[in-house]
Formats: structure tokens, sequence, C-alpha cells
């Protein structure tokens, strides 16, 4: 019985610790124009404020509506970036990029 109580406790705890993650994530969305890349991490200039983001395998990007990787981008592309923002870290989600002659 012991066992078991201690058993649930970790368990609670556990679960605690990845809903209060996933609530302490804010989700930010920004727009601007590409002010560099470098390795994985991509700083966009809005008019407001730069965004520092980082990009990953899971964040989905496209170029002028079609899928797009990193490689692809260019300082000074218009983007439109989604990020979930969780203290100092910063992961793009999702990146809309737009050619010059859009």
């Amino acid at each position: 019985m012991y066992k078991f109580a201690i058993g649930t406790a970790v368990i609670a705890l556990a679960l605690c610790a990845v809903v209060s993650t996933a609530v302490l994530a804010e989700e930010v969305k920004a727009e601007g124009t590409i002010a560099k890349l470098e390795g994985t991490t991509l700083t966009v200039k809005a008019t407001d404020a730069q965004h520092e983001m980082t990009l990953g395998p899971t964040t989905k990007i496209t170029l002028d509506g079609k899928p797009a990787r990193s490689t692809d981008l260019k300082a000074g592309q218009k983007v439109r970036a989604t990020y979930n923002k969780e203290g100092d870290k910063a992961t793009c989600t999702a990146l809309d990029a737009f050619s010059a002659a859009q």
C-alpha cells in the first residue's frame, strides 16, 4: 500500500511538471524581415523589436507558400514567424517567408 501511494505521488508530480511546462510557454507572432540567420538561430527585425529564435527539426518553413528549408532563407526576406517563448528560450514552430517578388 505504501509503495502504491509513493508511486501515485511520483506520477502526479511528473504530470504536474509536464502540464506546467506546457502552460508556461507563450506563443508569440512576429512579422518583419530576416536580419540574420546563423546556423539554427534566426533574428527577425519587426517594427517594434528584434525577435531571436531557434529553428528546429520540427519547424514548418514555407517560401511563397511552398515547403522550404532553412537553407532557402536569406537576409532581407519578409517573414511571418510563430514561436514559443519559455523564459529565455524561443523555439520557432512555423515560418512563412516571401521572395522579393511578392
